[in-house]
């Protein structure tokens, strides 16, 4: 039985936030928030597993999949060179024998925005493959299930330029020569080619039929779910999350964050079209007493060590608003801005990562000539 979790260091609320999305997008009232600044509580009897909590907050995970896996899963089919199809429970079938490149959700409406940007910024070939019509009555995620999901690609195609293609026909597993000879698009023949090359080499090596074997697909899956409990375990109990340096608070990248950076740090052209919310401080007001960075659910604000005043890391600002409402001067504000307040950071990390590779480098060399010596 797969298990839906709340990870409370994802959860603004528990720093001050008003933040109620999870408890208005529950189709089923299956969430609900205590009174006062506690994490959300699950009615596991009421809950279904629809997953539209995952699309609309951090704070969600399931013991079977995250959306690091989900992530990984769909990058696996593009790499193989195949468009990557996605659909939900509703419209798979009994008798339907899904291909391999087609990834089975339990409602699509939990893939959030921020996935759907970083996946197409990857310029990663997707389609939806689903009959709308079945939204309408949906039990498992109701109507909101079919708002939410073409809200959130609609917002990811604004922001790359990129687009997803919808189609009603699921694909089904073929024999090896009709699946590269049945190609919907001309222009897919070369990653098509690649894909048959790859599928060539896997059956003289004996690898296909591991691959398509349902024990094999078994422990995928098995392992999946392993690497999610791992995961949701390490982030409640890391022995570290106390240790932090004097002045600051424990920096904590939420998944959505982490997904539009990687997206913005993969194309910089899209980042002007990204609205962000940034937490700021107005200094004629404020008194330096540190209440925001207290509340400061990331760790995005600290206090200067010299002059005693808040500053704000914006890669780390999810703009929940904790900081604003625990300021009692009311110096600090939310400021509207672009994903362009993200580059100078990335480009910063990119020449310290490389300059860190090249340090590495050149000791491993430096250690094979001592030894070839």
């Amino acid at each position: 039985m797969h298990k839906l979790v709340v990870v409370n260091e994802y959860c603004t609320r528990q720093a001050g936030s008003d933040c109620a999305r999870c408890e208005h997008a529950c189709p089923h009232g299956a969430i609900s928030l205590p009174e006062g600044n506690a994490a959300p509580v699950v009615d596991h009897d009421v809950c279904n597993g629809c997953g539209i909590c995952f699309g609309v907050c951090d704070a969600f995970a399931s013991t079977h999949l995250t959306m690091n896996d989900l992530h990984a899963r769909i990058r696996r089919i593009a790499t193989s060179g195949r468009r990557a199809y996605l659909t939900c429970k509703e419209n798979i079938f009994p008798d339907l024998h899904i291909d391999t490149n087609v990834v089975v959700l339990p409602c699509l409406s939990m893939v959030p925005p921020e996935l759907w940007t970083l996946l197409m910024a990857e310029k990663i070939r997707l389609t939806i493959a689903c009959d709308l019509k079945y939204c309408e009555d949906c039990d498992r995620a109701g109507e909101i299930g079919g708002e939410l999901f073409p809200r959130a690609i609609e917002i990811a195609e604004q922001r790359t330029g990129e687009n997803v293609l919808f189609s009603y026909r699921i694909p089904e597993s073929q024999k090896l020569i009709e699946k590269y000879t049945d190609e919907e698009d001309p222009t897919d023949r070369r990653a098509a080619f690649t894909g048959l090359l790859s599928d060539v080499g896997e059956i003289a090596s004996g690898k296909r039929r591991l691959r398509n074997s349902e024990v094999l697909q078994d422990y995928y899956a098995k392992k999946e779910r392993a690497r999610a409990v791992a995961r949701l375990n390490l982030s409640e109990n890391s022995p570290f999350a106390d240790f932090t340096p004097e002045g600051r608070q424990k920096h904590t990248l939420f998944p959505r964050q982490k997904m539009l950076l990687e997206a913005v740090e993969r194309r910089h052209d899209i980042a002007a079209e990204i609205p962000v919310g940034i937490s700021k401080t107005d200094f004629e007001y404020c008194t330096g007493a540190g209440a925001c960075v207290a509340a400061c659910p990331t760790g995005a604000r600290s206090l200067d060590q010299e002059t005693g005043k808040p500053e704000v890391d914006p890669m780390y600002c999810v703009g929940c608003g904790a900081c604003m409402n625990a300021c009692e001067q009311s110096a600090v504000f939310i400021d509207e801005a672009t994903a362009e307040i993200y580059l100078d950071e990335l480009e910063k990390a990119s020449e310290e990562s490389a300059e860190a590779k090249a340090k590495k480098e050149k000791h491993k060399h430096g250690l094979h000539l001592g030894h070839k010596e």
